[in-house]
């Protein structure tokens, strides 16, 4: 037979619910509005900002340079997620790697920066709280440079604008850095994750974050005539969901008119558990199974067919639909379906077609493979099939993007 081989949670269960929301005046500092703004969430990706201000710290103090070349460890080069692509041994400069973290959320260039600078992403991690606390983000402490989901990890909405707002205060020229509509390494451009900077007029920055656990998350910075206002959105159910509703805090933030409250100090924080949005934003229930019913993912019975693999998801999913339109007839139907596949450090991608008997997988990837070559397509079983959606999920259950 041809087989294809090798192929966080907290306490509130996850329902659709609205997001956290917080803009605030970026000149004094002032809460404009809030919807939440003192909940606790899982950071993901914000996480990296603390670790940007860190950085940021370091070299002002002289304890490292821009230029520092840094040696890619294993440890590094291993994480998951979103990454840059870096190899063990890789030399990367410090100020690359700031970039590459904050650009592309590279995890892998988010660990160098921390082992670089502290020895230890741990020891990292110890510097992150110590300057949250320094800062008055009470309900913050930090267990990764990263944002992958760990117990004790967490933000609120209140405490992210008061990072964002001490960036842009100590920090006024690295600002540049966040705007930033792309990154490179080894002769190669890699474009922001940011979607935000592409879509809202008058934006500045900053941040993006997404595990299942946490949703999705925006520390966004925006400015239209002499108003410059910070919103964070933290724990959408979507991209979409929340490209919606930073469009529309920012516009009213930016609004002439728009009145400031009250100090964002003054603004309490909660002292519930962080809310695990694994159901809502991934079709997971708390602890990672998959939540059947969901519209996001259900394992598929019966047989598959690997039938494209590659980097580009577009370009998967295209060759995964030509393909099936062609083998359908023979196959008796089948469901594409595209899933994530990590491998060694890089997000790659699978076209499956799912639900097809042994027979008709086996017998029509045969004839396949003696037609077109050996590249043609792997037969799966119901076993693999299962397997190739527990990768996804775990992927996306603890990868910080």
């Amino acid at each position: 037979m041809l087989l294809a081989f090798g192929c966080a949670g907290s306490a509130r269960a996850a329902t659709e619910t609205a997001p956290a929301i917080l803009t605030v005046d970026a000149a004094t500092g002032s809460v404009i509005s809030d919807h939440g703004g003192g909940q606790p969430h899982h950071p993901a990706s914000l996480t990296k900002l603390m670790s940007a201000y860190v950085a940021f710290r370091a070299l002002e103090a002289g304890q490292a340079k821009w230029e520092s070349p840094i040696t890619v460890s294993e440890r590094a080069a291993g994480q998951g997620g979103s990454v840059l692509g870096l190899r063990k041994g890789d030399v990367i400069t410090l100020g690359a790697a700031l970039k590459a973290m904050i650009v592309r959320s590279g995890n892998d260039a988010a660990v160098a920066v921390a082992e670089h600078i502290a020895g230890s992403e741990s020891a990292f991690a110890e510097r992150m709280t110590a300057e949250a606390r320094r800062l008055g983000m009470g309900s913050s402490s930090f267990r990764n440079a990263t944002g992958m989901t760990a117990a004790g990890h967490v933000t609120t909405p209140r405490d992210m604008a008061i990072l964002a707002l001490a960036i842009l205060r100590d920090f006024p020229s690295h600002r540049a850095l966040f705007s930033s509509l792309e990154t490179s390494w080894k002769g190669r451009s890699y474009p922001t994750v940011n979607g935000f900077l592409a879509n809202f007029s008058g934006a500045e920055g900053m941040k993006t974050g997404f595990t299942c656990p946490a949703g999705y998350n925006l520390v966004a910075l925006a400015r239209r005539g002499g108003h410059r206002a910070v919103a964070v959105i933290m724990g959408a159910g979507s991209s979409a969901q929340r490209q919606a509703v930073v469009r529309s805090a920012m516009d009213a933030a930016l609004r002439d008119g728009a009145v400031a409250a009250r100090p964002l100090a003054s603004l309490p924080n909660t002292t519930e558990a962080p809310p695990d949005l694994s159901a809502a934003a991934c079709g997971l229930r708390s602890g990672g199974e998959w939540a059947h019913g969901s519209t996001n993912r259900a394992p598929p019975a019966g047989w598959g067919l690997e039938v494209a693999f590659g980097t580009d998801r577009a370009k998967v999913q295209r060759a995964l639909a030509t393909v099936h339109r062609e083998m359908a007839g023979r196959l008796g139907g089948g469901s594409p379906l595209v899933v994530i596949k990590p491998r060694d450090g890089l997000v790659r991608y699978r076209g499956l077609i799912a639900g097809l008997s042994e027979r008709r997988a086996i017998d029509t990837c045969l004839a396949e493979r003696a037609k077109m070559g050996e590249d043609r397509c792997l037969v799966l079983t119901p076993t693999m099939m299962s397997g190739a959606l527990e990768d996804e999920r775990r992927f996306r259950m603890f990868s910080a993007r």
